[in-house]
């Protein structure tokens, strides 16, 4: 199982999206620009909501198709008084003054407005001026219903920054491929447009909003695409504690959307083979590793390659537990991979577990933000371009 989601199933799906791409887009006429309401959800983001309310004023769409909405979920810093500030710049303010997770505020800022699309983004995500007209565009394809766009993290911000990067950059390549040949598997949240039409109102303990939200719109015919060219980023997760935390979040998330039936149906054999493929068996990536290390103790006396696979096995988890305590060692490249390779499935046996005792709290907590890097890292990836 691990062999087949880490190498089998990227390999064909590498093979497939190069016999698929010469596949014709299902494109219908569109005109003008479509409208458009890009819903910023905040708890607590007084220190980067400035500067993200100037980047999505700086954005290059139609001002008279576009509104941005800030819809703060109870914070109780200066977030709703910054995005205030901004009122008679046309930024519409929802100030939600209890604190009732992620999915209640999506649900509620998607009904108060009134645009064609949807466009959910974090308060630390900053946009490359063409990056919502390229997802937007994608909705010229009839058959496309959501679009995820290239969320660029700080990953040299972390204290693990190698294997935060080694692993955003397997997941872009699959997704660029998993688009051509059927649909992603979930969208980043951090940036990514719906069809209002598309849009589902969300159970309000509902965990993982975006990924339940991209299965819906696979289970009402429509594809989930990534757009490479629609890029912005967003600062990296400063320590291994916070995004433990957040892993646990993910997992347990996960196993709620599938005690719900949220996956695609089996009449997009494409999609649910992708989600089995990419998600269900990753997710049960901690099961197939205690059965890896299990099996290979009992079988050590049977042969020189349970053996060696034992010890390869014995070797990657040294190698994390030497990252776990120095961080100078963590942040080489070996210490860095192994350590995120290692926290990851603890956090994500945790989390599964949390996810069948239902232990998982709705709402989020917000990591620490480094708003300055963002700007000038925004900028750098300009200039590259």
């Amino acid at each position: 199982m691990l062999g087949y989601t880490h190498i089998v199933y990227p390999a064909l799906m590498i093979v497939l999206a190069v016999l698929a791409r010469g596949a014709a887009n299902d494109r219908e006429a569109t005109v003008g620009p479509r409208s458009v309401s890009l819903i910023i959800p905040a708890y607590n983001e007084e220190s980067v909501l400035g500067e993200k309310l100037e980047n999505s004023l700086a954005i290059e769409y139609p001002s008279d198709r576009l509104e941005i909405v800030v819809a703060s979920d109870g914070s109780q810093d200066e977030t709703v008084n910054i995005a205030r500030g901004f009122e008679d710049r046309g930024v519409h303010v929802l100030d939600y003054p209890e604190r009732r997770g992620k999915a209640s505020v999506v649900n509620e800022a998607a009904a108060a407005t009134q645009a064609d699309v949807l466009c959910f983004c974090d308060a630390n995500v900053m946009f490359r001026p063409d990056a919502l007209r390229r997802m937007v565009a994608r909705l010229d394809q009839r058959h496309v219903g959501a679009i995820s766009g290239d969320v660029r993290m700080a990953s040299h911000e972390s204290d693990f920054g190698e294997g935060e990067s080694l692993y955003y950059f397997l997941e872009r390549m699959l997704q660029l491929r998993e688009s051509r040949v059927g649909s992603i598997q979930g969208v980043d949240g951090g940036m990514y447009v719906i069809r209002r039409e598309l849009f589902q109102p969300l159970p309000a303990d509902t965990i993982l909003d975006d990924f339940v939200l991209s299965m819906r719109v696979i289970q009402q015919g429509k594809r989930v695409v990534y757009e490479p060219n629609a890029v912005a980023t967003e600062n990296g997760t400063p320590s291994a504690h916070a995004e433990f935390r957040r892993r646990v979040r993910v997992a347990a998330g996960a196993v709620q959307s599938i005690k719900r039936g949220e996956w695609p149906p089996c009449w997009r054999p494409v999609e649910l083979w992708e989600y089995v493929s990419h998600k269900l068996l990753r997710w049960l990536g901690p099961v197939w590793l205690v059965l890896l290390l299990v099996s290979n103790i009992l079988l050590w006396n049977e042969g020189l390659a349970y053996q060696l696979c034992l010890i390869s096995q014995a070797t990657v988890y040294l190698l994390a537990g030497l990252g776990a305590v120095s961080l100078r060692f963590r942040r080489t490249r070996l210490g860095g991979i192994a350590f995120y390779f290692a926290m990851s499935h603890v956090a994500m046996g945790i989390g599964l577990i949390k996810g069948l005792l239902n232990g998982q709290r709705v709402t989020w907590h917000r990591t620490e933000r480094a708003v300055q890097f963002v700007s000038e890292l925004d900028h750098s990836i300009t200039r590259k371009s």
